[in-house]
């Protein structure tokens, strides 16, 4: 199990001091990514090969969310490998080990000319996987779509990874946009699911629709008419 420690800063947390969502993701993303390195998966190696990594579905439990000037452990291990999908499992902790919030997430390896995905991107590795008893359960597809139109995005320079595409931190800021500050004044996600369908690029319009019941939301994000992602939110 890979290990890395946050400090939480004023660029990491909304008006309430609390940790945004998205710098929670971008938390998880990061060690994720270090850990590829570490492992010897990691962009080095994949660029020289002509491939990328690119995550398809996240599930996340937040049970206590931290605050401005906390320092916190994220922790992450990857699971077993299913045939060309690879899961990551997170743990989200107080330094003196209080779970704060878990994660689990499905991961996959694209050509970069193509965008196909390599069915066998790393021959002979063995990835170290392993499981814990209480870990959040892989995430699932989801199937139903928000249908109310409620914003637009255009993709600007500053959404782009290092892969030239929509970050994965910033599809979740596009998501929490679609409310202002009073919702959150008295909403808190306890739950998000989300699901990466198809990469958001450069100069990209992104149309969101929700669909919103008592204390949960589908929210769908579409270029021309076609699902770039799906999310669930549920609140407390």
């Amino acid at each position: 199990m890979f290990e890395r420690r946050f400090h939480i800063g004023s660029n990491d947390v909304d008006p309430h001091f609390e940790l945004k969502i998205s710098s929670l993701f971008r938390f998880l993303q990061e060690a994720a990514t270090e850990h590829a390195e570490v492992i010897g998966v990691g962009k080095d190696v994949t660029f020289k090969k002509g491939m990328f990594w690119v995550i398809s579905r996240y599930s996340v439990s937040i049970f206590d969310i931290p605050k401005y000037l906390d320092d916190i452990v994220v922790k992450t291990y990857p699971g077993k490998s299913l045939k060309f999908i690879f899961p990551r499992y997170f743990r989200i902790e107080t330094l003196d080990g209080k779970l704060l919030a878990q994660a689990s997430s499905t991961w996959a390896v694209l050509e970069e000319k193509e965008h196909k995905i390599v069915t066998n991107p790393f021959p002979g590795f063995v990835f170290p996987s392993e499981h814990l008893d209480d870990e959040e359960k892989l995430p699932k597809r989801i199937s139903e779509e928000g249908k109310e139109l409620i914003s637009n995005r255009k993709v600007l320079y500053s959404d782009l990874d290092l892969n030239r595409h929509l970050n994965n931190s910033k599809y979740i800021e596009y998501i929490i946009d679609i409310h202002n500050l009073s919702f959150y004044d008295n909403h808190k996600i306890k739950h998000i699911d989300i699901n990466f369908d198809h990469e958001i690029k450069d100069g990209d319009e992104v149309k969101l629709f929700a669909t919103s019941n008592q204390d949960s939301e589908i929210i769908t994000g579409k270029v021309d008419d076609q699902i770039m992602f799906n999310a669930f939110i549920e609140y407390r």
